[in-house]
């Protein structure tokens, strides 16, 4: 189903009730490398502002997550950011990094992420909103998961 008006799209911050249907995203998506059901509890009770869905009346179709980074009070990081395969390519994680970007104070933090090398949707995306790769870190979650680190600076 197309985003529509009839059809919207709404972005806000998860629920409780929202955290079943957001594990198994997370594990139609990552099967391999998934965060584990009770994981979105905790994210929800640490950073409510920061888990933020992308659905569609009852439909969850993407999430994006943040978190404060330990390498300092000045850095954050994307934890994640995933569409249900049956919406890709409509804008939603765009929309959802929007989003982000705008619930996160704009005090000059800076932003990292990781990615898949090889997932250049995604890669695109971050570039277009100014994340720029720093390295490429070998098995980063294990044996053949390589991962890029990309960094931003947010605001300031």
């Amino acid at each position: 189903m197309a985003i529509t008006a009839e059809h919207p799209l709404q972005i806000r911050p998860a629920t409780v009730a929202d955290l079943t249907k957001l594990a198994a995203l997370e594990a139609e998506l990552f099967a391999d490398v998934v965060y584990p059901a009770f994981f979105f509890r905790q994210a929800h009770d640490l950073w409510p502002d920061l888990l933020r869905l992308a659905c569609r009346g009852d439909e969850l179709l993407g999430y994006i997550l943040a978190a404060p980074a330990q390498q300092g009070p000045g850095e954050m990081g994307i934890l994640s950011l995933a569409v249900a395969q049956a919406a890709q390519g409509q804008g939603i994680g765009k929309m959802l990094l929007t989003d982000l970007l705008q619930v996160l104070p704009a005090d000059g933090k800076k932003l990292w992420l990781t990615v898949a090398p090889d997932n250049k949707a995604a890669v695109a995306l971050y570039q277009k909103f100014g994340f720029q790769s720093v390295k490429t870190e070998a098995d980063y979650y294990g044996k053949g998961e390589h991962r890029m680190v990309l960094v931003k600076q947010h605001g300031g």
